[in-house]
């Protein structure tokens, strides 16, 4: 079953985002979640090569 990181939710049919947090790296989470960490600023952004969709550098399938 999956769970965001940060508020402990599970339920299987919830989806998760991945946010690459400022202090705890790259954490899967809720919409809610991510969207609090969104508004707080809590999120690094761009930068590192990484993929944004799936946070890997050599996913293979996202268009860049």
């Amino acid at each position: 079953m999956v769970q965001c990181k940060l508020c402990e939710k599970n339920d299987p049919d919830l989806s998760l985002l991945l946010a690459r947090h400022k202090e705890l790296g790259n954490i899967y989470v809720c919409r809610e979640c991510w969207t609090k960490l969104y508004d707080k600023n809590s999120m690094v952004t761009g930068g590192t090569g990484s993929c944004g969709p799936c946070g890997t550098s050599t996913c293979g399938s996202c268009s860049r």
